[in-house]
């Protein structure tokens, strides 16, 4: 019996009881429960919806993900430290994208300084997507949707959750426990930055974590934060979480580069936010970003692993030549990227070729629009699609996005804990597999690759944000 039926029988009230009484019964845990999922009745909380059972996925495809994420730790570190390679892409983009030329201008003045950055790390989720390879035979493929290096949220999260249904499955139905795969997405984040913090050598200087203005991820940082002071050496660490306005009006340089919060020397800069244009609102906010760019600070991530994760280079990798450049003709590399890419096109490509342009007109919703750069809320599809198609063209900024064929995967039902009610939902999900490099002078001293993510949405939606409340944090049993 699947996961799925035997929830079926299992009485909504006491589901709702269990819920309960695992968040007020794990102490370590229930902070970050009734922060972050909201289960008692604090109006002032913006509740995570989650899963109330784990999701099934594919072992081997699961598997794959995992071994593919030391190729793209890889592809992501050549882009980073490889000028060249990356403007061959971003020179497309950077005439027709204020805030890319922006960003590019800045890594210019940064390179020019007499003095850099101890260490430059990056924390990389990869997101991928089943596509259903035919609704009579069940086979799946995975796709490649995203590959993220700046703000990556959910880590602490996603490790809770996959508790959360360990305990849950334990009481319930223990013979799926063993299905349930280890997740060390929250050890990787917390290893990666203490690390950061240690290569910077002074255990007085503390760690920033630059939030955006109006934050609702607290629970998953302040965990972030709880894991870095349990595991440090020094009692006496000092983390701080700060708005770029906040930079602005309280941090400096001095002549050696060296960064201060205050009176307090800073060692390393964590960003959760500051990957779009509406973060530089002013030019004070610019100028504190420039500032903590051009400092001996370590980044997490630096801008040029930033600018690595723009959506452009997603379009790239269909190239095979790029892929050679990148991989140095190491054909499993090759292989392995060029099996997870699905057929995308730049909108001129579409425009020059009838065929593809038919498809588009009579089958829109078998296309995604996305923007070339870093930034969620951007993809389009269907009508909405054929019409903001319309209007790209209409002010030749063509160039600014790009079409991909859109990915059907599985769909399923689930018992979603919402708002401290039990609804059923009919989801989909997409898996984020995590990574993370550090180098110094250039060179990679640090990568890893572990952990998981899965968020899954209602199958309706073209997107399922978290903070939007459109999509549920959830864990999955390996089938």
């Amino acid at each position: 019996m699947s996961i799925e039926q035997w929830m079926k029988n299992l009485d909504r009230n006491e589901l709702n009881c269990e819920c309960q009484r695992w968040a007020f019964a794990h102490g370590k845990c229930v902070s970050f429960v009734q922060r972050c999922f909201a289960l008692n009745d604090d109006s002032n909380v913006i509740p995570y919806p989650f899963t109330i059972y784990p999701s099934p996925y594919p072992r081997n495809e699961y598997e794959r993900a995992c071994r593919i994420q030391s190729a793209i730790n890889r592809l992501v570190y050549r882009l980073a430290f490889d000028i060249q390679m990356m403007d061959s892409v971003l020179e497309k983009f950077i005439d027709c994208d204020p805030f890319i030329k922006r960003l590019r201008e800045i890594y210019d003045h940064i390179q020019q300084l007499p003095y850099q950055s101890v260490a430059e790390t990056c924390i990389i989720r990869t997101d991928y997507m089943l596509q259903e390879m035919s609704q009579f035979v069940k086979r799946t493929k995975l796709r490649l949707i995203e590959i993220n290096t700046i703000a990556i949220g959910l880590g602490a999260a996603a490790k809770v959750m996959r508790e959360w249904h360990k305990i849950f499955l334990t009481k319930i139905q223990s013979d799926f426990v063993s299905q349930l795969p280890k997740n060390e997405s929250h050890d990787l984040v917390i290893e990666s930055l203490l690390e950061s913090w240690k290569i910077y050598d002074n255990p007085k200087a503390m760690i920033l974590f630059v939030i955006p203005e109006r934050e609702f991820n607290i629970g998953d940082q302040m965990l972030i934060e709880q894991g870095l002071l349990s595991r440090c050496d020094h009692p006496s660490l000092l983390i701080k979480h700060v708005t770029l306005i906040e930079i602005s009006r309280c941090c400096s340089l001095n002549s050696k580069g060296i960064l201060f919060f205050r009176e307090f020397e800073v060692a390393l800069v964590y960003y959760r936010t500051a990957y779009d244009p509406k973060h530089f609102y002013n030019e004070d906010i610019w100028q504190a970003y420039i500032m903590l760019e051009s400092s001996c600070a370590v980044k997490c991530p630096s801008l040029r692993y930033h600018l690595a994760g723009m959506k452009c280079f997603q379009l790239a990798l269909t190239e095979e030549s790029f892929l050679k450049e990148v991989f140095n003709e190491e054909q499993e590399f090759i292989d392995d990227v060029t099996d997870i890419t699905e057929e995308m096109f730049t909108i001129e490509q579409a425009m020059n070729d009838p065929v593809v342009q038919q498809r588009i007109l009579e089958h829109p919703e078998c296309f995604y629009l996305k923007q070339s750069r870093e930034g969620g809320g951007n993809v389009y599809c269907g009508e909405m699609l054929k019409e903001r198609l319309n209007e790209i063209v209409e002010k030749n900024d063509s160039k600014r996005y790009f079409l991909m064929s859109r990915i059907s995967p599985p769909i399923r039902p689930s018992l979603i804990c919402s708002k401290g009610s039990i609804i059923e939902r009919q989801i989909n999900s997409e898996l984020g597999i995590f990574g993370s490099l550090i180098t110094q002078n250039g060179k990679l001293v640090s990568e890893r690759s572990g952990g998981y993510l899965l968020r899954s949405k209602p199958s309706s939606n073209i997107e399922g944000g978290i903070a939007s409340g459109q999509g549920y944090i959830d864990s999955i049993y390996l089938v």
